[in-house]
């Protein structure tokens, strides 16, 4: 290939790797969203397995807003949706344990109930 041609190649190549790094927009909805759903995770006052979920959570957050500040958009778009996935598997963990704590109260008032009915008789 002549030089000038192989310049011209570097030059659109170049152009179009600096053109695809700035065709990713700041993930400001993303970010929002992974706000929004750690906020509904600590709502649901996640404890155990979930509070690990939660803190995983916020790490990602930071580190994608922390990436949004210097730029790197795609980097903070991944983080942003790691962060959100994660305060989703937080809120979720959180309800289980919510819903198994339900079951495990109504299970030992059942036992309860069948025990006075054996005592009394009825």
């Amino acid at each position: 290939m002549p030089r000038s041609r192989s310049g011209l190649a570097a030059a659109v190549l170049a152009i179009g790797l600096l053109a695809g790094c700035a065709s990713v927009p700041p993930p400001t909805a993303q970010l929002t969203a992974a706000e929004r759903a750690i906020a509904e995770a600590q709502a649901l006052q996640a404890r155990g397995p979930a509070a690990d979920w939660l803190t995983e959570a916020q790490s990602r957050l930071d580190a994608a807003r922390a990436a949004a500040q210097r730029g790197r958009h795609e980097e903070a778009l991944l983080a942003a949706q790691q962060a959100e996935a994660a305060a989703a598997a937080a809120a979720a963990e959180a309800r289980r344990a919510q819903l198994a704590e339900e079951v495990d109260s109504k299970a030992a008032r059942n036992a309860d109930l069948r025990r006075r009915l054996l005592v009394e008789g009825l």
